[in-house]
């Protein structure tokens, strides 16, 4: 098991900003989920599950990402981190991606 320090802040002690605020929140409800789903071997309804409980919220499922991220920074054993982390990037790519920019393809003359 990978200590509670490890989990959720930065190496040196500093806080996890990114921690919700509320043990209610979105974030932490994909926080607390994930390696379950993680562990499924339905891939596609493990996704489909987390992204119907972002309820909308690409940051929620962004910030448990980044959580489990810092987490196996500090226990690269930590193989429920590396479950979470992989079915939290599923739901994420499955979310879709806004480009703010409208990137276009350019053709030599």
């Amino acid at each position: 098991m990978v200590p509670s320090a490890v989990q959720d802040s930065y190496p040196l002690g500093v806080p996890d900003p990114s921690a919700p605020d509320s043990p209610n929140s979105i974030a932490e409800s994909l926080f607390q989920r994930a390696p379950a789903l993680g562990r499924s071997s339905d891939r596609a309804a493990a996704t489909a599950e987390l992204v119907a409980l972002c309820q909308g919220d690409r940051g929620a499922i962004e910030q448990a990402r980044d959580r489990y991220a810092r987490r196996l920074h500090g226990a690269s054993e930590d193989w429920d981190a590396t479950a979470a982390l992989t079915v939290l990037n599923r739901a994420l790519a499955a979310f879709g991606w806004t480009d703010h920019y409208g990137w276009k393809g350019r053709r030599k003359p």
